[in-house]
């Protein structure tokens, strides 16, 4: 694996949508974003193209593309981070130049749908990308991103040490403001308490960590873009559906994980961590479960549930590809090398 530069106070970051429109829609949070960044010691410039409004996209794909492959020519810019997701990152993937990005490694962060170029650069260019904050969700929150999520971000970017131990959140959050109204700059959201982790089966493991947004990860299948899962610790976890304050439907997660049983994901995976269920109810997570227990009675493997990953608040930033370890025993969720390395000034 290829491993990015490290992030330092004083450097170049990069914001891109790849996706959908909302930068161009709701300029008081990229507002929000930018100032965010700046406060902890980033300077910032917004893509050429990152404020188009195309419908339900931020413009033509290959001008969307346009802006990652600049963004990595760019020897200034020491990081790329999206806006945010969509469910069009997967128009992209012809149009980028994995050649350029391959001999100009650097860090790349996002979540939700930009799982699809999480995948594209691991498995054509070998290089470690981060699964994360976005600018639009994380960086813009009101008053301030969340300690937590600011916690792992800066230990997974700001450091060449290893991240180490992952800990609970103590509280989290789901609620949606509208951006549109801008209820968002009238109050923070409401944190709820969090219960911590579940193993839903036990065990210990270790592995390279491979994962994102289960629905974004099904658009790969059967194309270049698709992993090898072999001997991984295999992560997902589950976006907003139709209605942006409820988690997808519990019928389209059982069909999901078919697809993924079905394309041979379970037969070589060491282990499995499932990101916290975005806006289900008790019985709902209950439910989910017991699916997920039907899936993986015949795998012996261990199954961590409800961690800080994915579309509920806060939440830790993952390097892709770099050795992990979980142990039920143990109750550890541990990463054990760095998504990093040093450079030269």
């Amino acid at each position: 694996m290829i491993k990015p530069d490290y992030l330092k106070k004083g450097d170049l970051i990069g914001l891109v949508s790849p996706s959908a429109p909302l930068a161009g829609l709701v300029p008081h949070r990229v507002e929000k974003a930018v100032e965010a960044l700046n406060l902890m010691g980033f300077n910032v410039k917004i893509g050429k193209n990152a404020l188009m409004v195309d419908d339900y996209v931020a413009g033509d794909p290959k001008r969307r593309a346009e802006d990652i492959n600049n963004f990595f020519k760019d020897p200034k810019i020491k990081a790329i981070i999206s806006f945010i997701g969509g469910n069009h990152s997967n128009q992209i993937l012809d149009y980028l130049n994995f050649e350029l990005i391959k001999n100009n490694p650097k860090i790349f962060l996002g979540y939700s749908d930009v799982t699809v170029l999480h995948f594209a650069l691991l498995t054509q260019c070998d290089l470690v990308s981060f699964y994360g904050p976005s600018g639009l969700n994380q960086f813009a929150e009101n008053p301030k991103i969340l300690t937590y999520t600011e916690k792992y971000f800066k230990k997974a970017l700001m450091q060449v040490a290893p991240i180490g131990k992952i800990y609970p959140s103590s509280e989290y959050t789901e609620e949606i403001l509208n951006w549109f109204n801008e209820e968002d700059l009238k109050r923070g959201r409401k944190m709820l308490v969090n219960t911590g982790w579940e193993w839903i089966k036990e065990g210990c493991a270790e592995g390279s960590i491979v994962g994102g947004c289960i629905s974004s990860i099904i658009h790969l299948r059967g194309t270049r873009f698709w992993p090898n899962f072999k001997n991984t610790i295999f992560f997902w976890e589950i976006p907003e559906g139709d209605s942006l304050e409820k988690g997808e439907s519990l019928a389209n997660i059982d069909s999901y994980l078919m697809d993924l049983k079905l394309s041979g994901v379970f037969d070589g995976i060491k282990g499995m961590i499932i990101g916290r269920p975005f806006a289900y109810t008790k019985q709902e997570i209950d439910k989910l479960k017991k699916i997920i227990q039907e899936y993986f009675k015949e795998y012996n493997i261990p199954i961590l549930f409800n961690v800080d990953i994915g579309h509920s608040d806060p939440m830790i930033t993952v390097p892709l590809g770099i050795r992990v370890r979980i142990d039920s025993d143990k109750k550890i969720f541990e990463f054990l090398e760095s998504g990093t390395k040093y450079y030269e000034e």
